[in-house]
């Protein structure tokens, strides 16, 4: 039992570094490109030209299903580690392989994806079941909790709309056309809808040692969301594969019905844990910073949303890297009880709030330039920050709000 939770944890991990050096190489690169300091060819461009590939498919699914859901759902679940544990190990390896061959072999374009597809498939499908074998084990089943519920619809938007966009390919493939990053960006849907999901869940499990929250009500908005916006999506996916409209909606139209579903889904959600935590004392706990900044993020997107007809879906990218620190440093402080700097990661949150500012398209083209340089400055941070948490891996002095010892007594309340 020992040698599979330390092996599962090593999977967990890769999961976390391969989404930490995609996220690295897209933005690294935007920012050098922009600054003139490399030269717009070779392996550069090809780092350029795959920024949208990296950020969507390497970066949210291996950090939210592939990384947390390795890391931090079985002990939710109270369980020792992941079912099929090597077929885990397989999904990393397929998404490890796609991205490479993504930036290095523009030529293998359409393999990358179609690997992609296949471990992304895989990661979704053990996570389910780990999450349907812990109900069909009496003696460690337990409450879902947001985060556990985030991550199950996810996992099931993942495991309905990754095969449509595996189709997709290959039909674009097989009738000779060249690979187009438009094919990545329409999968950016359900992306967000994944953002949305485990992004949200992380969020209300960071305060919900001291708040207690509605749980039909948030249940009920996360699972009408993953619903409405993955049906909506496959219809439009179907019509623009076909080139057709279906029931007169263009694949456009349909879009923006996603779009919109997932703007209210956000508010609502919102809502919820802001009435939740009214009155509510809420240390300022690194976790929470970072979930604050989240939800701050995508509120600024909902107002653009509103406002302008747009934003949402790029606010939800950026409040992406809010919710994947905002998870790991709940994991690694809290739920692991391991200490961290909380000074570095206090001065990182600094410079991607910056960092987040300054990218406003508004702004000139220099302030974009010194965007994205604090958006790498603040992934090396964290890779500092982790790397010494990893090299003195020492016990957290005081134990921030309990998290572990509340997921173990929850773990032991069997439900009748």
């Amino acid at each position: 039992m020992e040698q599979r939770t330390l092996s599962m944890n090593g999977v967990g991990m890769g999961y976390l570094v391969l989404a930490v050096i995609a996220a690295l190489l897209g933005g690294g690169s935007s920012a050098l490109q922009s600054a003139g300091l490399v030269p717009a060819s070779g392996f550069w461009m090809a780092l350029e030209q795959n920024h949208a590939s990296l950020m969507l498919l390497f970066v949210v699914i291996p950090a939210f299903i592939g990384g947390f859901g390795t890391l931090w759902l079985p002990t939710a679940l109270g369980r020792a580690g992941m079912v099929l544990p090597r077929l885990n190990a397989v999904a990393l390896g397929c998404l490890a392989v796609a991205g490479g061959l993504m930036v290095g072999a523009p030529a293998h374009q359409y393999a990358a994806l179609l690997l992609w597809c296949a471990g992304t498939l895989l990661a979704a499908m053990t996570l389910l079941a780990t999450l349907f074998d812990s109900r069909a084990d009496g003696a460690t089943r337990v409450t879902f909790s947001p985060f556990i519920w985030g991550e199950m619809l996810a996992s099931a938007v993942l495991l309905l709309t990754v095969p449509v966009l595996g189709a997709l390919a290959t039909h674009q493939q097989s009738a000779g056309l060249p690979f187009s990053t438009a094919l990545v960006e329409f999968f950016a849907k359900p992306v967000t809808l994944v953002t949305l999901l485990v992004g949200f869940g992380i969020v209300f499990e960071t305060v919900s040692g001291t708040v207690r929250f509605p749980m039909r009500w948030v249940v009920g908005l996360m699972t009408g969301a993953a619903t409405i916006c993955t049906v909506l999506w496959v219809k439009a996916a179907f019509a623009q594969g076909s080139g057709s409209d279906i029931a007169g909606l263009s694949p456009l139209a349909v879009e923006s019905w996603v779009l919109g579903a997932t703007t209210l889904a956000s508010v609502l959600l919102a809502l919820v844990w802001m009435v939740g935590t009214w009155r509510t004392y809420l240390s300022a706990r690194v976790p929470v910073l970072w979930g604050l900044g989240f939800l701050l993020v995508v509120s600024t997107g909902w107002v653009s949303q509103f406002t302008q007809g747009g934003g949402l879906h790029s606010a939800l990218q950026f409040g992406m890297l809010y919710a994947v620190f905002c998870g790991v440093y709940f994991w690694r402080g809290e739920l692991c009880g391991r200490w961290y700097s909380t000074k570095l990661a206090t001065v990182q949150f600094g410079m991607m709030c910056v960092a987040t500012v300054l990218a406003l398209p508004s702004l000139a083209a220099s302030t974009q330039v010194v965007s994205s340089t604090l958006f790498t400055l603040s992934g090396l941070c964290f890779l500092l920050t982790m790397g010494l948490s990893f090299f003195k891996d020492e016990p957290m002095p005081q134990k921030q709000g309990g998290a572990r010892a509340r997921l173990q007594n929850n773990a032991g309340m069997v439900r009748s």
